[in-house]
C-alpha cells in the first residue's frame, strides 16, 4: 500500500477500512460514465434542487418556530419550548430513514428516487398549512424528513458517481454541494420571516412549491441511472463505525450540526416580538428575548449564513496550506468569539448593537472554516469506500440529522430554562467539545505522517 502524501494523511488511513467495504459492484463504473456529456448538466440540475429542497425545508421549520412562538393555547403563553422538539423529530425521521432509503435508491435507481423525495418534502409542507399543535406540525415534519431522506444522500452518491474519474471535477462539485446546501439556508432563513408575516399558516404551500420546483428539476434534466448491485448495509456500516479515521472524527462532526441545529431551532421563536405587542415580555433582563420582529430575525439568520460563505471563501488557501485537522482546530474558537458578542449584546441596549454585532460576526468568519475542512477530511476518507455509493453518503445524513436533534433538544431545554443566554453558552460548550475531541483526529494525523517521514509511529492510531 503506497503511503499517504504530505497533507493528505486521512485519506490513506481510510485505506486501513478499505476491506470491509469490498470491491465496486459490478456496473458501478459503466454507471459512472454512462452519460460523460451529460454529466455537467445532471450535476447542475443537482445542485440547483438541492438549493431549492433546502429552501423549503429550512423555510419551513424558522416558520414553524414562528408560528410556535407567537401562538397562544391558554391565555398568553406561546409554545416556544416545542419548537425545538418539533424540529427534532423532523430530524430523527431524516436520520432513521436515509440508510434505508439510500439502500433502496441504489437497488432500484436513483432517478426515482431524487424525484419522489422533494414530492414527499411538499406533501409535508401542504400538511404544516392545517396545523395547529405542536403535535400537528410534528406529524407533518416527519413527511418533510423523508423526503430529505430520499434526496440527500442519492444526490451526494450521483455527484461521487458522477465524477468518479476526475476528481479536480469532484472535489469542486463537492464545494459547490455544500454551497448549494448554505444557499438553501439562506433563502430559506431569509424568506421564512416574510411569508409568515405575510401570510402566516397559509405562507406553508409557498416551501411546497419550492419541493415540487426541485422534484421538477430531477425530473426533466437527469439522466435515468439503472438499478445496481448492492452489498448489505452492515458493511458499509463497519466503514464507517469501525476503527479508522471516520470513527474518530464523528464527535466532532456530530457536534458541529448540534450547534446549528440548536441556534436554527430554536432562535426564531425566543427572538420573536411579544404578541399582542402590550404583553410583557418573559424575560426583560435579556434584551433579545422577544424583541425582534419576524422580519429582523429572517434577516439575522440570512446574515449569519452569508458570513460563513464570505468565511468558507477567506479559509480556502489555509486549508490547502496546512490540511484539514489542523483548520478545523483553528476555526473552532471562532464559536468562543461569537457567544462573546451575542452574550454582550443580549445584556445591553440594541443600540450597542453597532458594537457587538461586529464581534460576533467576526467569530462566524472564524468557525466558517470548520466546514469546508470537515467535507475536505470526509472526502479523502471516503475515497476507498466506492461501491455502495448512496447508503455511504447517507451517514452524512445521519451525522446532520443526528447532530440536529441533539442540538434542537438540547437547545430547546437550554432556552426554556436560560432563554437567548441558555443557547449561548449551549454554543460555547459545543464548541469546547468539537475542540476537544478533534485530538483524536490530529494524533491520527500525526501517526500517518510519521510512518511516511520514517518515524517509529509507535503511537497506534485512535
Amino acid at each position: 500500500m503506497d503511503q499517504p502524501a504530505a497533507g493528505e494523511p486521512a485519506a490513506s488511513a481510510a485505506a486501513d477500512s478499505s476491506a470491509t467495504t469490498g470491491p465496486e459492484p459490478p456496473g458501478a463504473a459503466a454507471m459512472a460514465g454512462e452519460h460523460p456529456e451529460e454529466r455537467p448538466l445532471a450535476i447542475g440540475a443537482l445542485l440547483v434542487a438541492t438549493v431549492l429542497l433546502r429552501t423549503g425545508t429550512v423555510g419551513a421549520g424558522a416558520a414553524v418556530g414562528f408560528y410556535l412562538g407567537g401562538f397562544t393555547s391558554r391565555g398568553s403563553h406561546p409554545y416556544t419550548a416545542a419548537a425545538g422538539v418539533v424540529a427534532a423529530v423532523q430530524a430523527v425521521s431524516e436520520a432513521v430513514a436515509a440508510p434505508i432509503l439510500a439502500r433502496y435508491a441504489d437497488r432500484f435507481g436513483r432517478s426515482k428516487f431524487l424525484v419522489a423525495g422533494p414530492l414527499i418534502g411538499a406533501l409535508g409542507a401542504l400538511l404544516l398549512v392545517i396545523s395547529r399543535r405542536p403535535i400537528d406540525f410534528a406529524g407533518a415534519r416527519i413527511f418533510e424528513g423523508l423526503g430529505a431522506a430520499a434526496f440527500v444522500p442519492t444526490a451526494l452518491g450521483t455527484i461521487a458517481a458522477a465524477t468518479a474519474r476526475n476528481p479536480a471535477l469532484r472535489a469542486k462539485s463537492s464545494a459547490a454541494f455544500e454551497g448549494a446546501n448554505l444557499v438553501g439556508y439562506a433563502l430559506g432563513f431569509g424568506l421564512a420571516g416574510f411569508v409568515f408575516h405575510g401570510l402566516e399558516s397559509r405562507g406553508f404551500t409557498i416551501f411546497a412549491m419550492f419541493y415540487v420546483a426541485a422534484g421538477l428539476v430531477c425530473a426533466i434534466f437527469l439522466p435515468r441511472v439503472p438499478p445496481l448491485p448492492v452489498s448489505p448495509l452492515r458493511t458499509v456500516l463497519r466503514a464507517v463505525v469501525g476503527r479508522g479515521p471516520i470513527r474518530s472524527f464523528l464527535p466532532a462532526w456530530v457536534a458541529a450540526f448540534a450547534l446549528i441545529g440548536a441556534y436554527g431551532a430554536n432562535l426564531p421563536s425566543v427572538l420573536q416580538r411579544c404578541k399582542p405587542p402590550d404583553q410583557p415580555c418573559p424575560s426583560p433582563s435579556q434584551t433579545l428575548v422577544h424583541h425582534l420582529d419576524e422580519r429582523l430575525i429572517s434577516g439575522m439568520l440570512t446574515l449569519w449564513i452569508i458570513t460563513l460563505v464570505v468565511g468558507i471563501v477567506i479559509w480556502t488557501p489555509t486549508l490547502t496550506r496546512i490540511g484539514a485537522a489542523k483548520t478545523m482546530r483553528r476555526a473552532i474558537p471562532g464559536g468562543w468569539v461569537m457567544s462573546v458578542g451575542l452574550l454582550a449584546l443580549n445584556h445591553t441596549s440594541l443600540n450597542a448593537a453597532a458594537i457587538f454585532v461586529p464581534v460576533a460576526l467576526v467569530g462566524v468568519l472564524i468557525l466558517a472554516g470548520f466546514g469546508p475542512a470537515a467535507v475536505t477530511y470526509l472526502a479523502e476518507c471516503s475515497e476507498t469506500f466506492a461501491s455502495d455509493r448512496s447508503a455511504l453518503m447517507s451517514f452524512y445524513t445521519v451525522t446532520l440529522a443526528g447532530g440536529a436533534v441533539i442540538g434542537d433538544l438540547l437547545g430547546s431545554l437550554a432556552q426554556a430554562w436560560f432563554q437567548v443566554d441558555g443557547l449561548i453558552v449551549l454554543g460555547a460548550v459545543l464548541s469546547l467539545f468539537e475542540y476537544v475531541s478533534l485530538g483524536p483526529v490530529l494524533r491520527y494525523e500525526r501517526v500517518m505522517l510519521a510512518a511516511r517521514s520514517g518515524g517509529s509511529g509507535s503511537e497506534d492510531p485512535p
